[in-house]
């Protein structure tokens, strides 16, 4: 083995030890101290991070110290000012109407009185985990007849944790019960959304009800099965080999099943995918399942949400299109300004309000254009909006997001960034970090064809180098263990041909140079590079010949 041509550069580790509070208070000594090795970790790591899909060119954000010594808490409604003053609410709302912008989606001239398709939204302090939670929540609500924040109850509803619910038709008892579809190459806080609020999956309620019965044939792919159904989600186009988009065929053929049984239908769309950045064809999905929903009766249909006043009814749809845009619902619109500018040649699919049957989008803002804290955007339409449980008092402002308390920082944090640059400047961006991206993935491919032709142990077959249209990432054959943590380089095993093989991602995000990938490139041509036979849960690459 060969471990002396890999300089790590990795510096110092905090530990544990360091930072144990006890009884004592440090001394301004040793609170600066541990406090500067902390600093130069981080320091140390920022400089070559690749393989997430965070922004780290946050140079422009040193002159926010100055706020540190407020507590800024956006606490309720991000249209609606609070009792509680040291807010930021200015430069919430300064942002969320970018984001109507970028997206599409229209604000109400008087927020108080939104019409059904105007936008609303609010700035998340957890990140887009947060929005997908509460864009499930609000799904479902939707589609399981719960009463809405439009819709006028009977009585005192305030306070009342359960619900004001329809009750189902006697001849389709399935009208109020959404049936989730995520592809495999969904973010796993989907699954962890659909546990707590007790969502159904595809895959769970047909192996449990319809055994046997799946619509699509995933026989020979590899993929787990419950019951025939497969498991993790919807198939993506080509399997683990392919780019990770949805395989809208499959997609098509498992919400059609379950409309036919009267199922109202809850699917996420991803713009920018986890692992291999894949962006979902929205436009072109919702234009195959359109008359699929009208086909069923998912259209339009009368709810019935107050069981103590019938008369009472709600016209809204059966289905719910959600856009898991983390990563490139907030760049993807300025790709495809640079496509039409001329700066590149096509772009992205279209993602956004512009498409009728999209209910809610969330990006996370950390990730891009970049924040020091996790933040992102949550933004539907304001029609769709859920009735909130309760309306505290004390708080004087709608109780219309998922947390209380709001980090009225992240608001700050993205104006400040958003306030720094010109839309000609971000698009201009964009179009560099998709040009460095395609520059790593043809690097790669070299790489791998020279690791070939010199019968590289482990790489004697190249190193299986993935990029999908207009991503930031790049994958390939995860390197050893000295290269992965020198880059932080993230690593998912993928299913080839019924094998594992492990791979890497680079993300090029905006802080990522040429030469940051060419010093990756130069580590990972060196020999041993991808020799992982020190790992002892290493599986090695199958042969040419064993394939």
């Amino acid at each position: 083995m060969i471990t002396e041509h890999f300089d790590t550069h990795l510096t110092a580790r905090p530990a544990n030890d360091d930072y144990r509070l006890g009884t004592e208070a440090y001394t301004d000594e040793q609170r600066t101290a541990v406090l500067a090795k902390l600093e130069g970790y981080l320091g140390g790591q920022r400089e070559r991070l690749l393989g997430y899909q965070v922004n780290l060119s946050l140079d422009g954000h040193a002159a926010l110290g100055r706020f540190l010594g407020y507590h800024i808490n956006n606490i309720g409604d991000p249209f609606v000012d609070s009792n509680y003053s040291l807010h930021s609410r200015w430069l919430e709302r300064a942002v969320l109407e970018h984001y109507a912008r970028l997206w599409h989606a229209t604000l109400p001239e008087d927020p108080a009185s939104p019409g059904d398709e105007d936008g609303w939204g609010y700035v998340l302090s957890m990140g887009s985990t947060e929005g997908n939670l509460y864009a499930m929540w609000n799904a479902r609500d939707y589609l399981d007849g719960n009463a809405l924040v439009r819709d006028e109850v009977s009585g005192d509803a305030s306070c009342r944790t359960s619900y004001l619910r329809a009750k189902h038709p006697d001849d389709n008892p399935n009208a109020y019960m959404p049936v989730a579809f995520f592809s495999q190459e969904t973010h796993y806080s989907h699954i962890k959304a659909m546990r707590v609020l007790d969502i159904p999956t595809f895959y769970d309620l047909g192996g449990s009800l319809y055994p046997g019965e799946c619509p699509i044939d995933v026989a020979g792919t590899g993929m787990q099965t419950y019951n025939g159904w497969p498991l993790g989600g919807v198939p993506t186009t080509g399997g683990d080999e392919g780019p990770g988009t949805v395989d809208v065929d499959a997609l098509v053929a498992l919400v059609d099943f379950f409309a036919a049984k009267g199922h109202p239908v809850l699917v996420n769309f991803n713009i920018g995918s986890v692992f291999k950045g894949a962006y979902d064809d929205v436009q072109g999905a919702c234009e195959r399942l359109r008359p699929v929903f009208e086909r069923h009766g998912l259209v339009d249909r009368t709810v019935r949400f107050d069981p103590d006043d019938p008369t009472r009814v709600s016209i809204r749809n059966g289905y719910w299109i959600h856009v898991d845009g983390a990563l490139g619902g907030a760049y993807a619109p300025y790709l495809e300004k640079a496509r039409d500018s001329g700066l590149i040649e096509t772009a992205p699919p279209v993602f956004d309000f512009r498409i009728p049957e999209v209910s809610s989008i969330v990006t996370s803002g950390h990730k891009y254009p970049g924040a020091p804290v996790p933040t992102g955007i949550y933004m539907s339409r304001a029609g769709s909006k859920l009735r909130p449980p309760s309306d505290p008092a004390v708080v004087s402002s709608p109780d219309s997001t998922f947390a209380g308390s709001r980090s009225g920082f992240a608001s700050l944090a993205m104006w400040n960034h958003l306030a720094q640059f010109s839309e000609e400047q971000q698009v201009r961006q964009a179009a560099e970090v998709l040009r460095i991206a395609e520059y790593t993935a043809e690097r790669l491919r070299r790489l791998s064809e020279q690791l070939r032709e010199r019968g590289e142990p482990w790489a004697e077959d190249g190193i299986e180098v993935g990029h999908g249209d207009h991503a930031l990432s790049v994958w390939f054959q995860q390197p050893r263990a000295e290269i992965t943590q020198k880059y932080s380089l993230a690593c998912v095993p993928l299913n080839l041909d019924g094998l594992r093989h492990d791979y890497s991602h680079v993300y090029v995000m905006p802080h990522v140079t040429q030469e940051l990938i060419d010093e990756l490139l130069e580590d990972l041509a060196k020999p041993g590079a991808f020799d992982r036979s020190a790992d002892k849960d290493a599986q090695r690459p199958p042969l040419p010949h064993q394939r």
